[in-house]
């Protein structure tokens, strides 16, 4: 599992570990205190990694790995691009040639901004104008490598493409961890712009469900949309999570760091593919997920909801 010491990888690894998998992280953050075996090391460091899995001969590997914070992208794309898509070409070049079954890759919802359609399903194709982020180039392009791979090395591919995640150690650039955090501290929250941009926000346990059930013999060179069980705007969320704390104030400002992010806008995805085909559905509300972390943080401002 490549980035296994991550928010979602930890979830992912965990989830394989209850189903009674054997799991070997590889991260360049891993250390012996994680709670998975594993190996230190970049995905970019492909003759290492070539040989770690041609030791090891995984069934599948969840490929996880990659720089996900969109504004670090922005402010060094080079290395993103050295990481996101080189470092994805190497692992599924390492996979073939250890005859592994499956690889699973991390997608992102954002690749719905190269799409010209309102209502989109998976078998949408990609705008060539793109859509104008370069982290979204990097998402396109490890869906496009997985599709090559599985046509020149007979290499099965799963590619998820999720929305918004958040739950148990997300990271504190996450808006949801950013508003928890705020609003534990008093206020206010910050929503960027109007707050009318909408997330469908998925729960970590959830996802972790989903890569699970992607090694079924059905996902085999699919593509699947995954969303939250709800759709609401950073505002919504700021509301909904101030009003957790007792009604802490909310302001807006402009933030020219996100420019060219994902804009979802009155956007419909489809999740009918991941329901009929790997019997997936998200269970955990965006409610359900908040009350959940305040229990977690002992706070105490679950209190203020009653």
């Amino acid at each position: 599992m490549t980035g296994g010491s991550g928010f979602i990888g930890r979830h992912v690894a965990r989830k394989f570990h209850e189903e009674g998998h054997d799991v070997h992280v590889v991260d360049t953050h891993w250390t012996p205190d994680d709670p998975h075996p594993g190996t230190a090391l970049s995905v970019t460091a492909k003759d290492e990694l070539a040989a770690l899995l041609a030791a090891w001969r995984p069934d599948a590997v969840m490929h996880l790995a990659g720089v996900a914070d969109a504004r670090a992208v922005l402010a060094d794309p080079v290395t993103a691009m050295d990481v996101n898509v080189t470092g994805t070409a190497a692992v599924l070049e390492a996979a073939a040639g250890a005859g592994v079954s499956r690889v699973v890759i991390a997608g992102s919802c954002w690749v719905y901004n190269a799409m010209r359609v309102e209502a989109i399903d998976e078998d949408e194709p990609f705008l060539p104008t793109g859509a104008g982020h370069f982290y979204t180039t990097s998402m396109i392009a490890k869906e496009l490598l997985a599709r090559d791979y599985a046509r020149l090395r007979g290499l099965d591919c799963t590619v998820l493409r999720y929305s918004p995640v958040y739950g148990p150690g997300m990271w504190p650039g996450l808006v949801v961890s950013a508003f928890l955090r705020l609003a534990a501290e008093g206020g206010p929250l910050t929503v960027f712009g109007d707050g009318t941009e909408r997330r469908a926000f998925l729960h970590v346990h959830d996802l972790a469900d989903a890569f699970h059930r992607a090694t079924a013999p059905v996902a085999a060179n699919q593509v699947y949309n995954l969303e939250g069980p709800e759709i609401l705007s950073t505002r919504e969320l700021a509301e909904r999570v101030s009003a957790l704390y007792g009604g802490v104030p909310i302001v807006h400002r402009e933030e020219p760091t996100r420019r060219g992010e994902l804009v979802y806008s009155q956007r419909f995805v489809s999740t009918a593919k991941a329901r009929a085909q790997l019997g997936w559905k998200p269970v955990i509300t965006i409610d359900e997920g908040l009350r959940m972390e305040l229990a977690a943080r002992g706070t105490g401002a679950e209190a203020n909801s009653r």
